[in-house]
C-alpha cells in the first residue's frame, strides 16, 4: 500500500510538473506572439497627493465646475491642439479617427470643419465610417489604415519644407506639422481653405534601416532657432498597443531632430528613453522639457544636445501626457508656467504601474492572460492636471469631476488642455467628445 501511495504521489507530482511546464510554454508563446518580453524598469517614488486635499466631495473649489461635452460621437478621441496665428481666430485638433479638424469659437459656440484624414480621403479609403470606432484599443484594427495624428505644430512652409524655394515654388504659407503614429512626420498645406494637402516629410531616421518605419511618433516642438524635435514613444509598439510599451518596460523611445537644411533628414539625438511623450520648449528657450517614463519630466539641453543629469520634475502625482509652455494659469491669472495633463493616478497609497515596475514575472502572467481591452480598464483613471513654475516646483494640482454628474470623471486620461476665449478645453484620447469648462469657475 505504501509503495502504491508513493507511486500515486509521484505520478501526481509528475503531472503537476508537466502542467506547469506546458503552461509556461504557452505563456511564453503568447508573449512572443504579442511581441512582449517584460523587464524591470524604474519609476520615481510615489508622492503624497498635493495639499490642500482636492477630492471632489471635499473641495468646495470644484463645486461650481460644470462640464460641457462637445461634438460627442463626432470629435472622437481628441489628442492635441495647435493654435493658428491670432489673426486667424482658428485652431486645429487631431482626432482618433485619423482626421484633423479646423475649429473656431464665436459667441461661446464652437464650430468645426474637417481639414483632411491622414489615412486618405473618404472616397478612396475603404470603410472610412469605421475609422475611430474601435475605441482606445482599436478593436476593429482600422487605425493603421485611417491614420492616427497625435502631436500638432503650426509653422511656416519655408521653415520646414526642404523642397521650398525657387521660381516655381508656391508662396510661403502657414502649415501644420503632424506626428502621426502610423503615417510618420507630415506637413499639411492649404490648411485654411478647402484644398488641404498632405506631404510626408519623413518615415524613419537617417540611421534607421531602410525597412524601418516610425512606430509611434507622438509630439512636436519647434525651437526659436527653427529646429524641430519629435518624440518617438516606442520602437516596438504602435499607439493601439501603447500600454504594452509600459508593461513591457523596455526603453526603446527616442528624441528626434528634423533637419530641413539637410534635405529633410531626421537625426536621433537621444535614445534608450522610456516612453518619451509630450514635449515643450522651456521659457528661456535653452532646453526641451519632455514627459518621460510616465511620471517624470526630463530636460534636454539644446546647446550641448544632451539630456540633463537631473530631471526637471522627478515625480508627478499622475502619469503625464502632453505638456505646454504657458504664460497663464488655467484660470487665466498671468504667470509663466508649464501645464502637464495627467492621465492616471501616480501617488500614494498605491499606483499599479509603480507596483508592477519591478515585477516582470507578474506582468508576464498578467499580459498573457488578460486581453488588451481589459488591461486598459485595469489602469486607474482620473481627470487631473499639474502646473509647474519655471524651476519645476508644483504650483497647482487639480483633479476634477462633473458637479452635475455625481462626481463622474469628466475626461478620463486627460491628454491636453487648451484655453480658447473664456473656456478651457479638455482633450482625452479615451473619450468620443471634446470637453470644456469655464476658466472663471476654477478657483484657488
Amino acid at each position: 500500500i505504501t509503495e502504491f501511495q508513493s507511486s500515486m504521489m509521484g505520478n501526481k507530482l509528475h503531472t503537476i510538473s508537466a502542467v506547469v511546464v506546458v503552461l509556461g510554454i504557452l505563456f511564453q508563446l503568447r508573449l512572443f506572439f504579442l511581441g512582449l518580453s517584460p523587464v524591470k524598469f524604474i519609476l520615481p517614488e510615489l508622492l503624497d497627493l498635493p495639499t490642500p486635499a482636492i477630492e471632489e466631495e471635499e473641495d468646495d473649489r470644484l463645486a461650481n465646475i460644470v462640464t460641457e461635452k462637445i461634438g460627442e460621437g463626432e470629435l472622437l478621441s481628441p489628442e492635441s491642439f495647435a493654435a493658428a496665428p491670432a489673426a486667424k481666430n482658428t485652431a486645429f485638433l487631431s482626432l482618433g479617427d485619423g482626421r484633423i479638424m479646423k475649429i473656431w469659437e464665436k459667441y461661446n459656440q464652437l464650430s468645426w470643419s474637417p481639414v483632411l484624414r491622414t489615412g486618405g480621403a473618404d472616397e478612396v479609403l475603404r470603410d472610412a465610417k469605421a475609422c475611430g470606432k474601435g475605441g482606445p484599443g482599436d478593436t476593429n484594427g482600422m487605425e493603421p489604415k485611417c491614420g492616427r495624428p497625435l502631436g500638432l505644430w503650426m509653422s511656416r512652409r519655408k521653415a520646414v519644407d526642404p523642397n521650398f524655394g525657387g521660381a516655381n515654388s508656391a508662396k510661403d504659407e502657414d502649415v501644420l506639422l503632424v506626428a502621426d503614429s502610423y503615417k510618420g512626420f507630415l506637413m499639411v498645406t492649404g490648411i485654411y481653405g478647402n484644398d488641404a494637402e498632405m506631404h510626408t516629410l519623413a518615415t524613419r531616421a537617417i540611421t534607421d534601416p531602410p525597412e524601418y518605419k516610425f512606430a509611434l511618433l507622438n509630439a512636436i516642438v519647434q525651437t526659436r532657432m527653427g529646429d524641430i524635435y519629435i518624440t518617438e514613444t516606442s520602437q516596438k509598439f504602435q499607439r493601439r498597443r501603447i500600454f504594452y510599451a509600459l508593461m513591457d518596460g523596455a526603453s526603446t523611445g527616442r528624441l528626434l531632430r528634423y533637419r530641413p537644411d539637410k534635405g529633410g533628414v531626421v537625426e536621433v539625438v537621444a535614445e534608450n528613453l522610456f516612453m518619451p511623450n509630450g514635449i515643450t520648449l522651456s521659457h528661456d528657450g535653452k532646453s526641451l522639457l519632455i514627459i518621460c517614463g510616465g511620471a517624470s519630466i526630463v530636460r534636454f539641453d539644446l546647446e550641448s544636445q544632451r539630456m540633463a543629469e537631473r530631471p526637471f520634475v522627478e515625480g508627478m502625482p499622475g502619469t503625464g501626457d502632453n505638456i505646454k509652455t504657458m504664460d497663464t494659469l488655467p484660470n487665466g491669472t498671468r504667470k509663466k508656467c508649464y501645464w502637464a495633463a495627467l492621465g492616471g493616478k501616480f501617488s500614494k497609497p498605491f499606483s499599479l504601474p509603480k507596483f508592477l515596475s519591478d515585477k516582470p514575472l507578474v506582468r508576464s502572467i498578467l499580459l498573457a492572460l488578460v486581453p488588451y481591452p481589459k488591461l486598459i480598464k485595469f489602469i486607474p483613471q482620473w481627470t487631473a492636471w499639474a502646473v509647474y513654475d519655471e524651476q519645476g516646483e508644483l504650483i497647482e494640482f487639480m483633479k476634477l469631476a462633473d458637479a452635475k454628474a455625481e462626481n463622474k470623471l469628466i475626461a478620463p486620461w486627460l491628454s491636453e488642455m487648451e484655453p480658447i476665449g473664456d473656456n478651457l478645453y479638455l482633450l482625452s484620447w479615451y473619450n468620443p467628445f471634446l470637453a470644456r469648462i469655464k476658466r472663471s469657475d476654477i478657483r484657488y
